[in-house]
């Protein structure tokens, strides 16, 4: 049974995971190439992470757990783009 599994899981976890370095790669140069556009972005995305809404709590715990927030749900914006940029160069169509 456990021959089953790992036969239908892995070759989608490798391709997964080839198309998230690939994007980020993909990424990565293209920042090199255009640093006066990218700069400027990659400072204003680092100082969104620590903007603290309206709505949190006024307490420390409250204020750690918005920047925590932020961090997690830019984290998890920019492994969705990376992903949807290597699926680009994987997919066979």
């Amino acid at each position: 049974m456990a021959d089953e599994i790992d036969r239908s899981i892995m070759p989608e976890f490798l391709q997964s995971t080839f198309a998230l370095s690939l994007g980020a790669c993909y990424k990565g140069v293209e920042m090199m190439m255009k640093p006066q556009e990218c700069v400027p972005k990659m400072f204003s995305e680092f100082k969104s992470l620590f903007d603290i809404p309206e709505d949190a709590p006024k307490t420390l715990r409250g204020k750690a757990e918005a920047i925590a927030g932020n961090v997690m749900g830019k984290g998890a914006t920019l492994v969705q783009e990376c992903q949807t940029t290597g699926k680009k160069f994987t997919d066979p169509e």
